[in-house]
């Protein structure tokens, strides 16, 4: 007898159902996007007992006459396909015909539809039986769906509760609702409603209906075009990051995916806003050509693949911080040259001798012009500023030659008045325009990390200058990390200035090191990118880089638990607000707090609050 055969339709529903059907989240976003890829401008939902008991979709869309309905629930009949040309240029939201079979073989489904002509249809399936009455001539689709997993008892027992399936719900609900902000979404669960969306083609109203009006004020609006990608949507402030990464949202033609380098790339170019614990809020909406795209990759069609990733990813670190800085929470703290007063001149010059005490107060670095033995290239997409001049050139040239173009640039003068020092790390200010009112906190560390990463920013954007090390450093790896030190990462720690050779077994020689780092640092820094290079797998050029930078920075900045005088700290805000990004350090972590006029007079109950 044979063995193999060929199963049933109702089996062979089931058990793609497994794949289609995990949960009631799964049936909502199926059939949403089914209501949308027939060109729906209203959809209604209604779920109960968190879609265990029933759901409901709802809309105006073309419809279907009788043949096409009965078609319909057969597998892998679908009309958005038809050829093998049309799978490598999907357009739709659906296109493999397995969800409407799938989900009418774990539950009792009802289907009315019409196209607006003729009769309207009814189809009652229950247990891939099919019964077909004359329905009301209302063009659209109506689609309800009973008992769920009631044939499948193990599948309903492993559900979550209420409370978390509901959950899933209303994350689907969401993210489809902002894909397409064309679409008028009303969404119920248990006849309450939980949003509703206006279908005006307004993203930021969308998120304002979902998230609230305090998170749509929090949003900024993003876009930029390439001759690939165009991508619109919202950043949200640092001040509103969050501590999960699902809220940064990606929608990619219209279809909420997973796309792993891409939320990478958001969350690195946010590393300057956000502490690493946080995780940006924001919902952006990549339009890619379908032929660059394959959808085809996941069952559920959670991931897609796609050409040119890389590229889009180094626009977006690019892109995303530019947008970032010049809105963002103290824009109404910044006032230029021809507001200061006579006596604010004497500290405008920029790197004087003062500055660069300040700069390097609890770190001294010595740098030797003969000391300068290599120049290593930045990648170009890594670089800052165009490079005019290739030959390698001493420290003091580069101080000049940024003095020079620093100073030629209009400057700006703190708006905030050093008052005194807080337990030797803050430093707290107040406003020159008295009628503003109320107080600043400045993280004196915090702010130094910020000036003098900037200023090594633009001193080593294009090139690395290194030298051999006094006494050279022996590092001593474990067998599997040789295996990982590939000649690849040794190119790319050759970049930030650290070059190796074999050196005995599982033993490597430091051969060079940067010019900036101090002796007694050499270790801890070779150590840090070690460990970055072997053990992050997305590490690449820019976060080598951008560590390395803010460790100089850090390492030469003036200290918590310092003195700064009045003088210094004034010196210190002037430089901090030419900064192109003074509100954050290198790390994420806030430099100002401000605290307004009418916060303290809430606190002495002065408002009548």
């Amino acid at each position: 007898m044979a063995k193999v055969q060929v199963l049933d339709t109702k089996l062979a529903n089931m058990i793609a159902a497994g794949e289609v059907v995990e949960r009631p989240s799964s049936v909502l976003k199926e059939l949403v996007e089914n209501s949308i890829d027939a060109q729906a401008k209203n959809v209604s939902v209604y779920i109960y007992e968190a879609g265990r008991k029933k759901i409901v979709v709802e809309d105006d869309g073309i419809g279907m006459d009788r043949d096409d309905a009965v078609v319909a629930l057969k597998r892998h009949a679908t009309s958005k396909i038809s050829s093998t040309f049309d799978l490598f240029r999907i357009k739709t939201l659906g296109f493999r015909g397995e969800a409407l079979p799938s989900i009418a073989s774990v539950s009792k489904m009802k289907i009315t539809t019409s196209t607006g002509e003729g009769i309207g249809t009814e189809l009652i399936v229950i247990d891939e039986e099919v019964t077909i009455n004359d329905a009301p001539l209302r063009k659209g689709t109506v689609i309800e769906v009973e008992e769920l997993f009631y044939n499948t008892p193990a599948r309903l027992k492993f559900l979550k509760t209420d409370y978390t399936e509901n959950a899933n719900n209303i994350e689907v609900m969401s993210r489809i609702a902002m894909a397409h902000p064309e679409v008028s979404i009303k969404f119920f669960i248990d006849d309450r409603k939980q949003f509703v969306t206006t279908g005006r083609n307004d993203l930021l109203e969308v998120i304002a209906n979902i998230y609230g009006y305090s998170i749509a004020k929090s949003m900024i609006p993003f876009n930029f075009v390439t001759n690939d990608f165009k991508v619109t949507g919202f950043l949200g402030k640092p001040d509103i990051a969050k501590a999960s990464r699902y809220y940064t949202i990606t929608l990619l033609n219209g279809r909420n995916v997973y796309m792993p380098k891409v939320q990478k790339a958001i969350a690195d170019a946010y590393s300057d806003f956000i502490p690493p614990s946080k995780y940006p809020f924001v919902v952006l909406n990549f339009d890619v050509d379908f032929a660059l795209v394959d959808v085809n990759v996941h069952p559920a069609k959670r991931e897609v693949r796609f050409s040119k990733e890389e590229e889009l990813r180094l626009a977006l670190l690019e892109q995303i911080p530019q947008t970032l800085k010049p809105k963002t929470i103290y824009d109404d703290v910044s006032i230029t040259k021809e507001k200061v007063t006579h006596e604010d001149i004497e500290h405008m010059e920029l790197f004087n001798e003062d500055e660069l005490n300040i700069a390097s107060r609890g770190h001294e670095t010595t740098f030797n012009e003969g000391e300068y033995v290599a120049e290593h290239k930045i990648p170009e997409a890594l670089q800052e500023n165009e490079v005019k001049d290739k030959k390698i050139v001493s420290y003091n040239e580069e101080i000049q030659d940024i003095k020079s173009e620093q100073q030629s640039e209009t400057r700006k003068v703190s708006p905030i008045k050093p008052l005194a020092q807080l337990n030797r790390t803050y430093i707290i200010g107040e406003d020159y325009d008295p009628s503003i009112g109320g107080f600043y906190l400045i993280d004196q560390h915090a702010a130094m990390e910020r000036i003098n990463y900037e200023y090594f920013s633009k001193l080593y954007g294009t090139k690395i200058t290194t030298m051999q090390p006094l006494i050279p450093e022996v590092i001593y790896l474990r067998p599997s990390d040789v295996k990982l030190f590939t000649q690849e990462k040794r190119e790319l720690l050759k970049l930030m200035g650290l070059e190796f050779e074999p050196f005995g077994m599982n033993a490597y020689k430091v051969i060079t090191v940067p010019t900036w780092i101090h002796r007694d640092e050499e270790k801890e820094y070779i150590d840090e990118l070690l460990e970055m290079a072997l053990h992050d797998d997305k590490v690449d050029a820019f976060k080598l880089r951008k560590h390395a930078i803010a460790t100089m920075a850090c390492k030469a900045s003036l200290k918590a638990n310092m003195n700064c005088s009045l003088e210094e700290a004034k010196i210190m805000l002037d430089r901090l607000f030419n900064c192109e990004n003074p509100h954050n350090c290198p790390h994420g972590r806030p430099i100002i707090i401000k605290f307004s006029k009418y916060e303290l007079e809430k606190l002495f109950k002065r408002t009548g609050v």
